[in-house]
């Protein structure tokens, strides 16, 4: 089920994620965007993910889906770790060759990167890949939470929760020293509930669970409730709870909301999903998940260079960086992620139907 407006949406959500990884200098100050933490676009992301697996699950085998879904994710992640060897050469090379930056390349490559609690690993290379190894943790983990989801909605959204939260607790009781960011929000466990909570409304979606109201005044409604909640999660204080668990209710408290706003630009026709749903901003939510992987790449190689950028106004230099963004991504989309998707797809089943001759010979 293809629903253009959520296509749409996608775009403004990396677009918050570029926004937050521009306040570095000389282009913004550190809480340039207060009392809105834009990086709550990747709780977005993860609940969207949940949702969209969720209406459009289909009887195929677990086999079939965890091929399809890494070759939704795959190509364009090696694509932007490769770009990043390219525009830091040799000095990239020289890095990846030590014992250590070489496991870490191992790691990224391999998805789990987001599994170990160092900093220097989770973030390593290109750090908002993180969020694409907690995606392909959430794949793995989706038929089961569909299955669980399917026999009852509260018990498995407390279970994924109880989960989370008690991982959290446990593990920061037993390495006291540990990052207590990755413990909270930078590893794929931790975001599970989110990701459930998006398969749960992805089910109720399907059952059509909402009442018909007009959709132009429940999607302006649901727009002001995820920006209040964004900044009531931002700027309250939650220092009286162990660290991860505060940081956990800090970047994922908001989650329902953003449901509600994935809800209503679904479900109802009103003036916002229409205008998500032109055919530019389409395109853009296509080449999105490229824009994500590869504007922070563009990025740092802005400040590593950016004294040879003077001449220029700095309004011009941003909007330079946007571009290239953009430009990269859409290369990206038609020449990495759309023929390697195929071609991915393509040789899984080719795999599969060599194994069935095996067993029936």
């Amino acid at each position: 089920m293809n629903i253009p407006s959520l296509t749409g949406a996608r775009f403004f959500a990396a677009a918050a994620i570029v926004l937050t990884h521009s306040q570095v200098p000389p282009l913004f100050p550190a809480g340039s965007f207060w009392p809105f933490d834009l990086s709550g676009a990747v709780t977005f992301f993860f609940a969207l993910s949940g949702f969209v697996l969720s209406i459009n699950a289909r009887n195929a085998s677990f086999g079939q889906f965890l091929t399809a879904r890494f070759a939704r994710i795959w190509p364009a992640h090696v694509a932007a770790i490769c770009f990043l060897f390219l525009i830091f050469w040799p000095y990239s090379y020289q890095v990846a060759t030590t014992p250590a930056e070489f496991r870490n390349l191992c790691l990224n490559l391999a998805l789990v990167h987001a599994w170990i609690p160092e900093r220097a690993v989770y973030w390593s290379y290109n750090a908002p890949s993180w969020s694409v190894s907690a995606e392909m943790f959430f794949y793995a983990t989706f038929p089961g939470v569909l299955w669980l989801m399917r026999r009852s909605v509260l018990h498995t959204l407390l279970g994924a929760l109880a989960i989370s939260v008690g991982f959290q607790l446990l593990l920061g009781k037993v390495e006291p020293g540990i990052d207590s960011h990755w413990l909270g929000h930078y590893n794929p466990l931790v975001n599970l509930p989110i990701f459930a909570l998006g398969v749960a409304a992805g089910e109720w979606f399907k059952r059509d669970a909402i009442r018909k109201v007009n959709g132009t005044s429940f999607q302006v409604g649901a727009l002001a409730l995820t920006l209040a909640a964004n900044a009531f999660f931002t700027i309250t204080d939650f220092s009286f709870l162990p660290p991860a668990l505060a940081y956990f209710i800090k970047t994922g408290g908001a989650a329902p909301f953003y449901l509600a706003m994935i809800l209503s630009l679904a479900h109802y026709d009103g003036v916002i999903s229409r205008a998500l749903s032109y055919r530019t901003l389409i395109f853009l939510g296509e080449i999105s998940y490229s824009f994500y992987l590869f504007h922070q790449l563009v990025i740092r190689w802005y400040t590593v260079n950016f004294e040879a950028f003077s001449p220029i106004p700095l309004w011009l230099q941003y909007a330079g960086i946007w571009v290239a963004s953009l430009a990269i991504a859409a290369t990206s989309y038609v020449l990495v992620e759309q023929f390697f998707r195929r071609a991915i797809i393509a040789l899984g089943s080719d795999i599969r139907g060599f194994c069935k001759r095996l067993q029936s010979a």
